[in-house]
């Protein structure tokens, strides 16, 4: 205890407290697209998705882990960030990745990387369109999307389909990482019959908002589903003593 606050004095002391190091996976920042040249996540939650792919990593038994849903309990819990920041942590150390928008509810992932929309998943579940004619490259190296695709009346029915476990495999050809954004699951059940056939699902919690109560609620929807759960992020969650503070202790 002394020496914490001799390290908090000496921070108020030196008035050098470094904000951008107060604050991990705290992003909530309005949706812009992305360029080659301004796309950078910060080095301290850049090491956060380090950790979160050894995880997933070590989890595996004796296959790899590839296909991976990342979901929320509820709305605005930050799921599309915390999924393009993997998947850019992921793609800059040269991994394939390829993202797909399955949250047709309220899609984003367009306009994260200014891709057109139309085309996408949507056509492709209902066999309107090839994998191939869906897949679009990024402005990243190793990092492709496919967009959520028309805007569709019963969403649900569209993950129903026979077809979807041929269409994921056929996706791990195209890269290794397989990567879906899907919509709340306290509220909406693509994301729990899309997390019955892939190999696992993150959850994404927001810190200090999301009641602990709706949190365990997603994932007993998730498991009573069959889904397997990999782990559980916990976004936007705050440092009240900078990381530089605790690395004077």
């Amino acid at each position: 205890m002394a020496k914490t606050f001799e390290a908090l004095m000496k921070a108020e002391k030196e008035k050098k407290i470094r904000l951008e190091e107060t604050k991990v996976f705290d992003q909530k920042p309005p949706i812009t697209s992305l360029s080659r040249e301004t796309v950078s996540v910060p080095s301290q939650t850049t090491e956060e998705y380090h950790r979160l792919k050894h995880h997933i990593k070590t989890i595996a038994q004796e296959e790899a882990i590839r296909t991976i849903v990342f979901a929320s309990a509820t709305h605005e819990e930050g799921t599309s960030t915390v999924l393009v920041n993997f998947a850019i942590t992921l793609a800059k150390e040269c991994n394939t990745v390829l993202l797909i928008d399955a949250n047709l509810r309220t899609p984003s992932l367009h306009q994260y990387f200014n891709l057109e929309q139309k085309v996408g998943l949507s056509g492709l579940l209902q066999g309107k369109a090839t994998l191939e004619n869906v897949i679009k490259q990024t402005k990243i190296a190793n990092l492709s999307v496919i967009t959520s695709g028309s805007p569709q009346a019963n969403p649900f029915s569209l993950f129903e389909s026979e077809s979807l476990d041929g269409l994921i495999e056929q996706m791990k050809e195209h890269a290794y990482w397989v990567l879906f954004d899907s919509p709340p699951v306290n509220h909406y059940n693509e994301g729990i019959l899309l997390g019955a056939r892939v190999d696992g699902v993150v959850m994404v919690v927001e810190a200090e908002e999301t009641r602990w109560e709706v949190a365990q609620s997603g994932r007993e929807r998730l498991e009573n589903g069959r889904a397997k759960i990999l782990g559980a992020v916990l976004n936007r969650r705050k440092m009240y003593i900078p990381g530089w503070v605790y690395r004077m202790l």
